[in-house]
């Protein structure tokens, strides 16, 4: 396992609650060393949702999946 990775599995709960306080800390501090907020992060989120409207049919897009699913790109089995 590296070295910068925790496993909470045999944590007790206080200490897992004191783990996501102190990440959510620090990416406060990291975003208001960028001159953002997490809230202005959030925001921006919502406000690009269906920003690909009309870009792309819906519609068309649905029958492309669906038929690209039908090719099939394996090798024929060979018993």
């Amino acid at each position: 396992m590296p070295s910068n990775v925790i496993s909470v599995r045999d944590l007790e709960e206080e200490d897992v609650k004191l783990l996501e306080s102190l990440a959510e800390f620090l990416r406060a501090k990291r975003l208001a060393a960028a001159g953002k907020t997490a809230e202005s992060e959030e925001d921006s989120f919502e406000r690009s949702a269906g920003s690909w409207a009309g870009l792309v049919d819906g519609e068309e897009l649905i029958r492309k999946i669906y038929a690209d699913r039908l090719i099939s790109t394996r090798p024929e089995a060979k018993l």
